[in-house]
């Protein structure tokens, strides 16, 4: 091979390449999970540059889109103006009619093989396998080139939006939610996580599987207000409970107006005038049905330490409070947790006589 095809090739291999860089960047930043954003924000740095990249998506996938297809057009280019004239008697020799255009063919097999492995399939696969070392590599040179592609990113960017709004999609979404299912599968392929933490991370979502019907307070053992006592009459009542929160109850137990609080009526103890229906704070409403996790993930987003729990009709099924759904969660992830404990040893033994001092059967 001559010197002057030798650094032809070589330079067809250094666009596919940096096509490859272009595509191994866009997967690690696609793949980075919000959590792992945060932390390379705060390191400062690389990690800052990154975080800021991958948080503008339209950015970064414009600008690793104007990569590929520059990088992709002038391997397909050079590869066919360069490559196939040189290759060209090599065809010829072996008596292949029209050797040019074989050799035209050829090349271009050849040049888009090596851009699809070399240029695509390989930079992704080991992208994904260590997304945070990439991007923290290649993601900051990316920055630059996106500020010199700028004006251009401008326009790819305005018309992307334009078209995904005009087929009915938000260009701002982004879609980073996990469900349960998913995040117990990361947690129990990840290799990092103990095997004791991801029996307690399962303990904890079987615990939080639970309804509230199985952990609220039944509406007999609750103490109800009723809307048209006066803070006094309230006052005297709630002094002999042991609770800082009651419903607060209507013309019956089936409508319920809110809840007071005690913090309400501190101070208050000779108001006459005032009513309690007066003061009483929003009630949220959870069906008996719902289930634990999603209950504390309701109150928590409501800002809400207390829920009515109904039933299927509407009626009053009792009360359920923030505090009582985060202690029955704990408690029942280390029962379960414990009997698993109190087990093994047991299994164990059977295993291993010996582990009690006895000789092993033949």
């Amino acid at each position: 091979m001559e010197a002057d095809t030798l650094i032809d090739v070589l330079l067809v291999l250094a666009f596919i390449l940096v096509g490859g860089v272009f595509a191994a960047t866009e997967i690690a930043l696609v793949s980075l999970r919000s959590g792992q954003v945060d932390r390379l924000e705060t390191q400062g740095g690389r990690g800052h540059a990154v975080a800021s990249l991958a948080r503008d998506p339209n950015r970064f996938l414009s600008a690793v889109q104007i990569g590929v297809t520059v990088a992709g057009f002038f391997s397909a280019a050079f590869g066919a103006s360069t490559l196939a004239p040189s290759f060209a008697p090599v065809f010829e020799g072996l008596g292949a009619p029209a050797p040019e255009t074989v050799s035209l063919v050829a090349t271009t097999l050849v040049v888009s093989y090596l851009s699809l492995v070399l240029g695509e399939l390989v930079p992704k696969r080991l992208a994904l396998q260590r997304s945070v070392g990439v991007a923290k590599l290649f993601a900051p040179p990316l920055g630059q080139f996106a500020r010199v592609m700028t004006p251009v990113i401008w326009l790819l960017s305005l018309s992307t939006d334009l078209l995904v709004r005009l087929l009915g999609g938000n260009p701002d979404a982004t879609n980073d939610e996990v469900d349960e299912e998913e995040l117990r599968m990361m947690i129990s392929g990840h290799e990092d996580i103990p095997e004791g933490e991801r029996r307690l991370v399962d303990d904890v979502f079987e615990a939080g599987d639970r309804s509230l019907s199985e952990v609220m307070k039944p509406r007999g053992d609750v103490v109800f207000l009723s809307g048209d006592l006066t803070l006094a009459e309230a006052v005297a009542i709630i002094v002999e409970q042991p609770y800082t929160r009651y419903p607060v109850t209507g013309a019956s137990f089936d409508e319920i107006l809110g809840y007071l609080h005690l913090r309400d009526v501190l101070g208050r103890a000779d108001d006459r005038s005032t009513t309690v229906a007066d003061i009483t704070r929003e009630l949220p409403v959870l069906p008996r049905t719902n289930r634990v996790l999603p209950s504390i993930d309701q109150l928590r987003s409501l800002g809400a330490h207390i829920a009515l729990v109904v039933d299927e009709y509407g009626g009053t099924d009792g009360i359920v409070t923030l505090e009582d759904l985060m202690e029955d969660l704990a408690l029942q992830g280390v029962a379960a947790g414990a009997d698993r404990h109190r087990a093994e040893p047991e299994h164990r033994a059977r295993l291993h006589p010996a582990a009690r001092g006895e000789e092993p059967r033949p």
